[in-house]
């Protein structure tokens, strides 16, 4: 009579089941895989000729002094720092910033850049340039600091693609633009007009009839005077200590909300507004809304007022203060 045999147990030592040789030689080269990769990777520091970033290079660009009455910049995703600057000359400084894998790779994106500055008339250029190459899709672009020195009374146009403008102590006039790069103004005054997509704009000083606008970014703005524009989008509106301004205020869906002596006309379409004025104000005040809630808290004279409509005199009423909107609440207050 024939007996079954069990089968033997399993004996991970034999050769059966160390593995096959195909797989043996499948881990060696993939070892041998990440070994090259890393050495390709330092040596040259780049992927199939794409930067990473990791390291960073940079290089300066002594100051220069130019004579003019009109400065133009130009640049991408570049910093621009604009500050006052005694007696009547313009000073030009630059840093060079490369990013790359290795030293060497930034230093290639590095030589990629270059400042132009050049002079035609009064009028004094500065331009960041780019060489042509591959862009670089993981880690930072090279990208120049701009720190430019700006003399009283200088006439500026300035404009950066998603870079920052930032501005300190200007007495100057003109325009400042941006895409998607913020503006910031600190202490500064003069007429400018300023403007940005998606970035945000934050001035604060002593402005004559300053003109901003933005399509999704915010506006804030404290201490103008005198006619003063404001336009957005989606963006909100903040006004602080305005004195005697004549506003023109426009939204789409972006709030609005500001304090000071002002008078003119705000418009929103689903932005609320909300206000609050002195109380020597002179002013007639004309509020309405198509679906929106109304409310103040002024003591007006001659008030009419209902859900939808709210108008009356403030002092004299020797200015005027319009204000509509489709669905947003309006609150006027006083201070």
């Amino acid at each position: 009579m024939q007996t079954d045999t069990p089968p033997r147990p399993a004996n991970p030592d034999e050769t059966y089941y160390s593995g096959s040789p195909a797989r043996r030689w499948g881990i060696l080269l993939l070892v041998v895989g990440v070994i090259w990769l890393v050495f390709e990777l330092t040596s040259r520091g780049s992927i199939f000729g794409v930067g990473l970033g990791f390291m960073e290079r940079s290089a300066d660009a002594p100051p220069q002094s130019f004579a003019a009455a009109r400065l133009v910049v130009r640049g991408a995703n570049d910093t621009i720092s604009l500050e006052r600057a005694p007696g009547d000359s313009v000073t030009v400084a630059a840093v060079r910033h490369g990013f790359g894998w290795n030293a060497g790779a930034a230093r290639a994106a590095l030589d990629r850049l270059d400042v132009q500055i050049t002079q035609s008339g009064d009028t004094l250029t500065v331009e960041v340039r780019r060489a042509a190459g591959l862009p670089s899709f993981i880690g930072r672009s090279p990208y120049v600091d701009l720190r430019i020195g700006v003399p009283d009374g200088l006439a500026l146009d300035v404009q950066t693609a998603s870079g920052e403008i930032v501005a300190d102590g200007l007495r100057a006039s003109g325009s400042l633009a941006t895409v998607s790069g913020d503006i910031a103004l600190s202490d500064s005054s003069g007429h400018l007009s300023v403007s940005s997509t998606s970035g945000d704009v934050h001035m604060s000083g002593a402005f004559s009839g300053p003109q901003v606008e933005t399509v999704s970014g915010d506006i804030w703005l404290e201490g103008a005077s005198g006619p003063l524009r404001a336009h957005t989008i989606s963006g909100d509106i903040s006004l602080r200590g305005l004195r005697e301004a004549q506003l023109d205020l426009e939204t789409t869906s972006g709030d609005v909300d500001a304090t000071g002596a002002l008078a003119g006309t705000i418009s929103t379409i689903s932005g609320d507004v909300q206000l609050r004025l002195p109380s020597a104000s002179d002013l007639a005040l004309n509020v309405s809304t198509v679906s929106g809630d109304l409310s103040s808290d002024l003591e007006l004279r001659d008030t009419q007022q209902d859900r939808r409509r709210l108008s009356g005199t403030l002092g004299a009423g020797e200015g005027a203060l319009t204000i509509s909107t489709t669905s947003g609440d309006v609150e006027v207050d006083g201070e």
